[in-house]
């Protein structure tokens, strides 16, 4: 499963790579620290404004690329917190980027001392914010013209979701009544729903290979 490139090769993530070998690596060691112990925790920031500018100032870099940089380690270690790469098959993976290796060393010494930590709190946490909580559907016709009694098919299907912001776990009797339903309507004629449905099945699979 990890033989391939969990990382990709998208011109953005190229180019943050490029940026993140330019940093001197002490600092950017201290700045995965960072990174890594904000992994799961949604909707909160990793450096204060002031810590950004100061940042960006030490490095020669825009707010733009700073954040790039951020996005980038944030997204490894999220792949690597998903397909629990020991720090060894950490640095095997990024053996395929174009990162330089005083930088894989850093992030194989960051995830090293805090993986343990990061993959216990991901596992009490929902990846997304929002949980699906029900699938109702239906089908719809349509004439396709008045002269013909030809009927144009298509399905109706519901999602509905709890979105239930996880961070205030330690208020489990109040978090009750703060959940808010968010609902999906999706339509989807034959080809569609086909292509769909092969979808969720490749997903399926890779899940069952996880289990």
């Amino acid at each position: 499963m990890t033989d391939n490139n969990i990382f990709g090769n998208t011109k953005r993530f190229n180019d943050s790579i490029e940026l993140i070998n330019k940093l001197e690596t002490p600092r950017f060691q201290k700045i995965l620290t960072r990174v890594v112990n904000k992994i799961g925790h949604r909707n909160e920031r990793i450096f204060t404004e002031s810590e950004e500018n100061i940042l960006q100032n030490l490095f020669k870099i825009t707010s733009l690329e700073f954040k790039g940089i951020l996005e980038c380690c944030s997204f490894i270690f999220e792949q690597t917190a998903y397909y629990s790469l020991s720090p060894n098959n950490l640095v095997n993976q990024l053996k395929k980027t174009m990162l330089n290796d005083d930088k894989t060393s850093c992030f194989q010494s960051v995830w090293e001392d805090n993986s343990e930590h990061v993959l216990n709190f991901l596992r009490t946490q929902s990846i997304a914010p929002l949980q699906l909580n029900e699938i109702g559907w239906r089908l719809h016709y349509q004439m396709s013209s008045s002269k013909t009694i030809k009927r144009n098919a298509s399905a109706i299907m519901e999602l509905n979701f709890n979105n239930n912001n996880n961070n205030n776990n330690n208020n489990n009797n109040n978090n009750n009544n703060n959940i808010n339903n968010d609902k999906m309507i999706l339509e989807f004629n034959k080809e569609q729903l086909l292509e769909f449905y092969n979808k969720l099945e490749s997903i399926q699979e890779k899940l069952d290979t996880l289990a």
